[in-house]
């Protein structure tokens, strides 16, 4: 069966080479497919804002769970990463907010086609730099 366009699959590139971090960017990942999945089977929009919402709390654990690790491994950027973390949490939520019963299908859509760019966006840019540093310190601290 071939994956639709709008579903994320998980791929080694997505990797951060971080057992837990990878395997919660994977359940992260099912809760966006999901979400996507809901939204265009029209689902009725309560499920669909749930979705959303359970999208929003996960990545805060997510985020503080990152920034543990960041602060246990002396991360030099973990202010920068912390403020991005801050940065999609707010977009999340600007989402969910402007959306209401009476908007098209095609909003939530594209509310969903956002929370997806979202996520992928933070993985292959500020998750990655953190996955660069802590293959480095790792190394480091093996030799």
């Amino acid at each position: 069966m071939q994956p639709q366009a709008w579903q994320l699959e998980w791929s080694d590139k997505l990797s951060v080479g971080i057992d837990d971090i990878d395997a919660q960017h994977r359940h992260f990942i099912e809760l966006i497919n999901d979400l996507n999945r809901a939204i265009l089977d029209r689902m009725d929009l309560t499920e669909i804002r749930h979705r959303m919402q359970v999208i929003l709390d996960d990545a805060a654990q997510h985020f503080a769970h990152e920034e543990a690790l960041f602060a246990a491994s002396h991360y030099p950027d973990a202010d920068e990463h912390t403020k991005r973390h801050r940065q999609a949490t707010t977009a999340f939520m600007r989402i969910m907010t402007r959306l209401s019963d009476n908007h098209t299908e095609s909003e939530w859509i594209e509310a969903g086609l956002k929370v997806k760019q979202l996520l992928v966006e933070h993985l292959i840019t500020e998750d990655k730099k953190y996955r660069d540093y802590f293959k480095a310190h790792k190394q480091a601290a093996a030799s």
